[in-house]
């Protein structure tokens, strides 16, 4: 409300000079009256700075209000991004379109929009100032309009173009990035810069393209604007000399003029940042609409970690063959299941149901008799401690990579699920212990070492639902002792855990294993049963170890005894 005040304030003071040209012509020439023109020059002057006053403060506005605009937004469209509940494959940019609209909305162009609709109201007043003047007008405001039109079929489809190759220009870049050591060490470093290189150009083309096109357009608007004016001094002129019109008007008319035709050449130059801001707007709301449009799911008492997969299948897209089918088992709490089998079983998408990333194609997953997908996101995961197979740790310092984005952790609570994950000695050996730097530009930490700080994150707090997908990748044997200690220690405290390996270590501790095999379930039951059914021939001397591990074979893998 208070930028369309300013508006107007601004608008309308801006006639003050056309007025004061003609008062200044027809009035004091003919007068001769220096206190006249004294009086008009204070209050011509006072009414310009009234107007640039107005006009900073409805900028102020304009600014405050973008920067609230991104302030309101930034949070939705940063969960549709987490939660995958935005579509495409550009969510990790839908950030970047939101910054773009902010500073579209806190720039000149926007102005010059606003300004627009009071056009009608210069050209009236040039109709009354003669009907040849409005009709000057008319005429310029048309041509514009049609250049504009034509540059924002030019640019539309150009921007969308070149959206969508800086889109793949940057998912590149980030994947060169994060693999940069790999890169490096293949020799890749020529390949890669050739690679995105190709990209970029393909990216760039369609930007020097609409830009060559637009700037000639914008030129020839400024040469249009110019010429209108000439011609309404010429017309001015023609009519002071056969007495239609007072010799004022002929400076008023080009004022008035200019001041009408600016804010459509100004759309006109500014029509690629129109198309531009109308592009991000579109990915804007498509990221925003899905989140907004999800339900609130009510808040459940804490589980006790009970556990059921009950016939759940998974596919991807519209493939035929399903990547897990008719899973079904149950864990209870203090209870440990472990998921073996041969590589691209299933195992990891699994366990990514089981967190709540993904959702089942068919069947339920339930903790609690409640399904995953009915539990608050943000509550589920305070009771569920997923550690995936590519351990990732945030930036900052490792007491808050342990403990997230958890305001109110203690300090304790971060010290405990380090010793439970047999991590405090470690992270104590760091230069600056749990205050250490982790990250791109921190400390440089060990596979092993982010595997037990992952552990740690994994504890933290009261995880009733335990998720581990191949814990023991990086772990020595002392780690790997350290790590059946942490579980048992979860155990005891009636979490229930669903743990993926491929060594036998675990398998002493499980009280159940789920064999899967090209997505199917093959067996599930104690692990001595499951093991010895799989086995094709007993292995000699192997009558006196303990029913609850297999030390000789797993499926899918071979381990030395």
């Amino acid at each position: 409300m208070w930028i369309v005040c300013f508006s107007v304030s601004v608008n309308l003071l801006l006639l003050v000079v056309p007025f004061f040209s003609i008062e200044v012509f027809d009035r004091v020439l003919s007068s001769g009256s220096v206190e006249t023109l004294v009086g008009l020059t204070v209050i011509a002057v006072g009414a310009l700075a009234f107007s640039a006053a107005f006009d900073t403060f409805r900028n102020r506005l304009l600014s405050r209000f973008a920067v609230g605009f991104e302030h309101c937004l930034a949070p939705i469209i940063l969960e549709g991004s987490i939660t995958g509940a935005a579509p495409g494959d550009g969510r990790q940019h839908d950030l970047v379109k939101l910054r773009e609209l902010r500073t579209f909305l806190s720039s000149g162009t926007v102005t010059s929009l606003i300004d627009a609709p009071f056009l009608p109201v210069f050209i009236l007043i040039l109709f009354f100032l003669h009907p040849w003047y409005g009709v000057i007008a008319l005429i310029g405001v048309g041509v514009l309009l049609a250049m504009g039109v034509a540059s924002h079929w030019i640019a539309r489809g150009e921007i969308a173009q070149a959206s969508q190759a800086a889109l793949k220009t940057q998912a590149l870049l980030d994947g060169i990035v994060r693999h940069s050591s790999v890169v490096r060490a293949m020799g890749w470093t020529r390949g890669a810069i050739r690679a995105f290189m190709s990209l970029n150009d393909e990216a760039l083309a369609p930007v020097v393209r609409a830009s060559e096109r637009i700037y000639t357009i914008s030129a020839a608007a400024r040469m249009v604007r110019t010429i209108l004016q000439i011609a309404a001094i010429g017309c001015g002129a023609w009519l002071v000399l056969q007495n239609e019109v007072l010799s004022g008007s002929l400076i008023a008319s080009s004022i008035l003029i200019a001041r009408t035709l600016q804010p459509m050449e100004g759309l006109v130059s500014a029509w690629r940042a129109l198309a531009s801001a109308q592009d991000a707007w579109t990915q804007v709301c498509n990221a925003a609409m899905p989140v907004l449009a999800r339900p609130r799911k009510t808040l459940l008492p804490p589980p006790a970690g009970m556990l059921k997969v009950e016939r759940v299948t998974f596919r991807i897209g519209g493939t035929q063959r399903p990547i897990l089918a008719g899973i079904s088992f149950q864990c209870r709490p203090s209870e440990l299941v472990v998921v073996i089998g041969p590589t691209g079983a299933g195992k990891s998408t699994l366990l990514r149901l089981m967190a709540g990333l993904d959702r089942p194609t068919s069947g339920t997953i339930r903790l609690d008799h409640a399904a995953l997908h009915t539990w608050d996101p943000d509550q589920l995961g305070q009771f569920v401690g997923y550690l995936p197979q590519d351990v990732q740790l945030l930036d900052g310092t490792v007491a808050e990579a342990i403990a997230g984005f958890d305001e109110y952790a203690r300090d304790e609570a971060i010290v405990a699920a380090a010793m439970l994950a047999q991590a405090h000695e470690m992270i104590l050996s760091l230069p600056a212990g749990y205050q250490t730097e982790i990250g791109r530009d921190g400390c440089r930490l060990s596979g092993g070492q982010r595997q037990r700080i992952g552990l740690a994150r994994a504890f933290f707090g009261d995880r009733k639902l335990i998720l581990l997908d191949e814990p023991n990748a990086n772990l020595d044997p002392d780690g790997e002792e350290a790590l059946c200690s942490a579980i048992q220690s979860a155990k005891a405290r009636g979490a229930a855990s669903v743990i993926v390996t491929h060594r036998p270590r675990l398998l002493t501790i499980a009280d159940a294993v789920l064999l899967l095999r090209d997505g199917n379930q093959v067996a599930f039951g104690p692990p001595y049963d499951v093991l010895r059914a799989q086995r094709p021939a007993p292995v000699p001397g192997s009558a006196g170890l303990p029913r609850n591990v297999e030390p000789q074979r797993l499926p899918g893998r071979r381990v030395i005894p």
